[in-house]
């Protein structure tokens, strides 16, 4: 799919290039610097209702080069991965179907062109639409009480937890964690709103919302309770041992969210590395799993959390990490398989309620 959508990106591409050049071609006709067949000189537009005179096909003219100029632009910010090449291309566009209009006799093809350029520009800005954020999550928030900070953490580790709780250590038995990003799903990256609910270090559902234009698109409804997982996905249910598997190192990675509860669960074992890195090993049935935390040796922040985690049953485990970058001034969450490169999920938490009961809620589906 990835594939796909580069050799897309590629023919949108040239074809916007070649489209651009027919515009040039225009600016030559109507100046005129030479005689082009497929667009001859004219002082008329408008199947001739509208008379401009030499002067006024000079004007016509110029707007012609403006395009192809604008066509050109927008294609270079289109291969260098800019975000602007959208609004570039789509002022170009409705400018070259109001001159292919005016011209219809000998541009009807372009406005058409034109159209089709407008259509997928539909696309890429529904897929720019952050939607709104869920409601908040009905559920009242409990009593946090605190206990000290233990002794014994591997330094990087105790540094981190200092820097965000100070002394003592919130003791938080369930969270719901609401919030907005982008998920890939079939290649193809989409706004979506997710809420993360969780009984900590035990089950969790996962609610999110693939949008277009700011609308539900794709719903995912995920649960992970009594070791046993189930992903309710649009295009079949998934379940299994690699399920399980995957969704318990996914509840632990989550919650970093509130890494306090990395620390004060008395099932987790942590093992120092080196000055940068620690390593958490989690249970899984009768089993455990093992993270590789990873701080910056400057600030003290967390940098990276890693594993090896299995995507389905028919390939072997992969490297799986998050990280928590700040992008455009907000601190976001991501996660990315190895295979991919870029993050499949990006959150920005925007709201969170501890220690409410979430026995219920759990087995409710939606937000």
């Amino acid at each position: 799919m990835k594939r796909m959508m580069r050799l897309f990106r590629g023919f949108f591409g040239v074809g916007l290039l070649l489209h651009g050049l027919v515009h040039a071609m225009g600016f030559v006709a109507y100046w005129p610097l030479a005689e082009v067949a497929e667009l001859p000189y004219k002082t008329a537009l408008w199947g001739g209702r509208l008379t401009l005179g030499a002067g006024g096909m000079r004007l016509f003219a110029a707007v012609w080069l403006a395009a192809a100029l604008a066509f050109g632009v927008g294609v270079g910010l289109l291969a260098l991965r800019r975000r602007a090449w959208a609004g570039v291309i789509l002022a170009a566009a409705l400018v070259s179907l109001v001159l292919c209009i005016l011209d219809w006799e000998a541009a009807f093809r372009g406005a058409w062109i034109n159209v089709a350029v407008l259509l997928v520009l539909g696309v890429v800005f529904g897929l720019r639409q952050s939607p709104a954020p869920f409601p908040p999550a009905p559920l009242a928030a409990g009593t946090v009480d605190t206990l000290p900070l233990p002794a014994g953490l591997p330094q990087p580790l105790e540094r981190y937890l200092r820097g965000v709780y100070g002394e003592r250590l919130p003791l938080i038995h369930s969270a719901v964690l609401t919030g907005r990003g982008t998920l890939r799903v079939m290649g193809v990256t989409f706004p979506a709103r997710i809420r993360f609910s969780h009984r900590s270090g035990y089950d969790y559902r996962h609610y999110m919302e693939a949008t277009f234009w700011g609308r539900p698109l794709m719903k995912v409804n995920e649960v992970y309770m009594n070791g046993r997982g189930r992903l309710e996905l649009p295009f079949g249910v998934e379940e299994g041992p690699a399920v399980d598997s995957a969704a318990n190192q996914g509840l632990w990675a989550e919650m970093m969210y509130y890494p306090a509860s990395l620390v004060t669960d008395p099932r987790l074992r942590w093992e120092s590395v080196d000055e940068r890195r620690a390593k958490l090993h989690v249970p899984f049935g009768e089993e455990t799993q093992t993270f590789t935390f990873e701080f910056d040796p400057a600030s003290g922040d967390f940098v990276r959390l890693e594993t090896l985690r299995l995507r389905d049953s028919k390939t072997p485990p992969m490297r799986w990490w998050c990280e928590s970058p700040t992008v455009d001034g907000r601190k976001v969450f991501t996660a990315t398989w190895e295979d991919e490169g870029t993050p499949w999920l990006t959150e920005w938490l925007e709201d969170a309620v501890y220690n409410a009961d979430v026995s219920a809620y759990l087995r409710q589906k939606g937000a």
